[in-house]
């Protein structure tokens, strides 16, 4: 880690990908991830935000006194190694003479079935009890209406070992409808975390909100909208939005969205909602919305708005509208995926023969668009254009037959 003073006084700490990864309490995807601060030497695992894809960091403690930033500091200013001011000479024989502790990997234990299995006696217990909880007022008072917190699961956790007392249930299911784990909300907005989740560790996965509306949309081959959270989601339901999902930072998956005649993303308002839009329409190969500008109106989120106006954002009531119908069919893309620009010739080359390797092993496919997923973070722009391109390349020619194949 190297620090550096920029020309307004500003203190930004430089580091690696791999520096950041063995922090301790590292925990995250190829898109965010959460770590102990290492500037206040902080033992809370959730103070430290990376985000891989802007490439800063940021601590909730230390607010705005610092910043983290994956790579190498600019040409021109001041560095420091080890609290001591260097030329940048000696920084960089720093940076390149630098050694790391060793990364060990844990492997992430399967599902348990007992677990989960307790856990739907659970929601059931706490469903019923929901009605006449604090968990529905709550509910109530940001605009849900009780058939839609019904028709998500949620519920009244009173007491338990995992998601503490007094919280609002939501579970967490699978594109199939298969419940995988859930998460415990707050009452409030003071008490922190807002929401724990169920753990990996005890045999839970965190998945999605309301994740069966993927199959029931490709079923009625209907638009599928996109949000980020729970309350985004119940919100989108009780608006007139019929097949909706909410990510909750998972990291999404090509295949999840296969037979989807389109999406629309109706993301935060923020710089990170932004690049998850972008990151979207780079790895998904299906047709893409999401919100102009001044679509929410000064609003952070779908939540917000609903809560400000009672009612969905126009853009978003117009693109899920269901205008297409179940017995028109959909006229497949044989144009194939469009050539990025500005790629290096070579490495277009290579993307092309790899797509075309890969389109004749899906098993293969499948694996390499899961690393990419994992280590997009690790590459350039230009690879990660390129690498995102065979994968779609592959996709078509798998889809359209060997025709393609041996044009």
């Amino acid at each position: 880690m190297i620090e550096y003073t920029s020309r307004a006084g500003k203190t930004i700490y430089y580091v690696s990908p791999q520096e950041l990864e063995a922090l301790p309490g590292y925990r995250g995807n190829g898109h965010k991830g959460r770590a102990c601060c290492p500037i206040h030497n902080s033992d809370n695992p959730t103070t430290l935000a990376i985000d891989w894809g802007t490439g800063w960091a940021s601590c909730f403690a230390c607010g705005d006194a610092f910043s983290i930033r994956v790579g190498d500091p600019p040409s021109t200013g001041t560095y420091k190694h080890n609290g001591s001011p260097v030329q940048r000479s000696e920084r960089l024989q720093n940076a390149l003479g630098r050694t790391q502790p060793p990364k060990t990997t844990t492997p992430t234990p399967e599902p348990d079935p007992a677990a989960l299995e307790r856990l739907h006696s659970l929601a059931a217990l706490w469903a019923q009890t929901y009605a006449a909880s604090p968990a529905a007022e709550y509910v109530r008072a940001r605009g849900i209406p009780d058939p839609v917190a019904a028709a998500l699961g949620w519920g009244y956790v009173t007491d338990n070992q995992y998601l503490n007392r007094h919280r609002l249930f939501v579970p967490y299911t699978d594109p199939a409808g298969k419940m995988t784990g859930g998460a415990g909300r707050a009452l409030d907005t003071i008490t922190m975390p807002r929401y724990k989740c169920l753990r990996n560790a005890d045999g839970f996965r965190k998945t999605l909100v309301n994740g069966h509306a993927i199959a029931q949309a490709r079923a009625a081959r209907m638009p599928l909208a996109i949000v980020e959270g729970p309350f985004d989601a119940a919100c989108c339901l009780a608006g007139g939005v019929p097949y909706v999902i909410a990510l909750n930072g998972v990291a999404v998956r090509a295949e999840w969205f296969a037979g989807i005649p389109r999406v629309f993303l109706a993301n935060d308002a923020d710089p990170a909602g932004l690049e998850v839009v972008e990151r979207f329409r780079r790895t998904v190969p299906v047709a893409c919305s999401s919100f102009t500008a001044d679509a929410l109106e000064g609003c952070k989120d779908v939540a917000d708005y609903w809560a400000t106006h009672g009612s969905l954002p126009a853009t978003l009531l117009e693109a899920t509208h269901p205008d297409i119908s179940p017995r028109t069919p959909i006229e497949p893309d044989h144009s194939g995926p469009t050539p990025p620009a500005d790629l290096p010739a070579d490495l277009f080359a290579e993307a092309e023969y790899l797509g075309l390797m890969m389109s004749y092993d899906l098993a293969e496919l499948a694996g390499f668009t899961a690393d990419l997923h994992t280590h997009e973070h690790t590459l350039t722009n230009n690879e990660q254009v390129a690498a995102w391109y065979a994968v779609h390349y592959a996709q078509y020619l798998a889809d359209d037959g060997d025709a393609h194949r041996d044009a």
